[in-house]
């Protein structure tokens, strides 16, 4: 009996899925769209992935079952406030925002995008099967809020 592609993704990512959807353009959240959690020996910390195909100029939003979305414009700690790091050169490349502070790191694979409620995230990478890796950082005080994303594409 032939592999489906279901059975690739479970050899090789597992089926521990979390609270992580990823929302492309108008689509609805579905278990299709859910990442599973992976440990980062890279970072030494919780790691959420999702494969699956991306449309050139697409919208897209990282979300709860329910809907809130990640991350969450309204939380600031000491530091700064909500956003997302673009990480390596593919992500740096293939996402851009629309009303973001966009702050590239000279000399390295970083992008800091600092966001607020209009914000938005795009795919402008080819119209292809892609694989997105998340890491969610929170304030220092320990709290769980969802302030702050990493993500990478392969």
């Amino acid at each position: 009996m032939p592999r489906t592609k279901k059975d690739v993704l479970k050899e090789t990512f597992g089926e521990d899925f979390v609270d992580l959807f990823i929302k492309i353009g108008k689509r609805k959240i579905a278990p299709k769209y859910q990442f599973r959690r992976l440990f980062s020996e890279l970072y030494h910390c919780e790691e959420y992935v999702w494969r699956g195909e991306l449309e050139h100029d697409s919208k897209i939003e990282f979300t709860h079952a329910d809907g809130r979305k990640l991350p969450n414009a309204t939380i600031y700690n000491q530091i700064s406030g909500p956003g997302i790091t673009f990480s390596g050169g593919e992500a740096c490349q293939d996402f851009k925002f629309k009303s973001a502070l966009v702050c590239p790191v000279e000399g390295s694979d970083l992008i800091y995008n600092f966001v607020d409620e209009t914000s938005e995230l795009y795919y402008v990478g080819s119209s292809k099967l892609r694989t997105i890796y998340v890491r969610i950082y929170d304030n220092n005080t320990g709290l769980n809020n969802d302030r702050w994303l990493v993500i990478s594409i392969e």
